[in-house]
């Protein structure tokens, strides 16, 4: 139990140290961020397939902002106890890209695993509900991931099975 709570730890310290580079990067850049990690349940949140993943994921985002002539002003890819992280600075409208990482989310196989969070240049993180799309749905019933999530209303044996069934639904090589 006490190394389970020591992952936990890690894991928070981990998002906390994401936050702190989030901030760092809009206050550098003063434009449109990406943060973009995978939706993970439970502490393993590290392995080689789930990196292979995250860069799947990475080299969607860039065909998409290169599709639309965005400029990449800054990228960081890096790995941490809270999973694979990527940072990405655009110029463009924060609303415009978060536009497009819902398109990525909602529309490509992998996608439900994908967490792309859009910050604008005062660092106010861009909703999908803004852009007129409901919240995220949970990975196995209709409700909310954060309500399902807050409630542990699903085993993470159970996400775990969906995870990796999506996974093995595409060919991640």
């Amino acid at each position: 139990m006490r190394e389970e709570k020591q992952v936990l730890k890690e894991i928070l310290d981990a998002r906390e140290k994401r936050a702190e580079m989030q901030r760092e990067l809009i206050d550098t850049y003063k434009n449109t961020l990406i943060s973009f990690t995978l939706n993970i349940p439970g502490t393993e949140k590290c392995n080689s397939t789930f990196t292979k993943v995250h860069e799947k994921g990475i080299k969607l985002l860039e065909e998409e902002l290169e599709k639309k002539n965005i400029k990449v002003l800054h990228e960081t890819v890096r790995v941490a106890a809270g999973g694979d992280e990527a940072f990405l600075v655009v110029d463009a409208d924060s609303w415009c890209i978060k536009r497009i990482t819902t398109s990525i989310e909602e529309n490509h196989e992998l996608g439900r695993l994908f967490d792309i969070d859009v910050f604008n240049e005062d660092g106010e993180l861009t909703s999908r509900t803004g852009i007129d799309l409901p919240a995220r749905r949970c990975l196995l019933c209709s409700n909310s991931a954060k309500a399902c999530a807050r409630s542990r209303e699903h085993s993470i044996e159970a996400l775990m099975n969906k995870v990796n069934y999506i996974i093995k639904s595409y060919s991640i090589d």
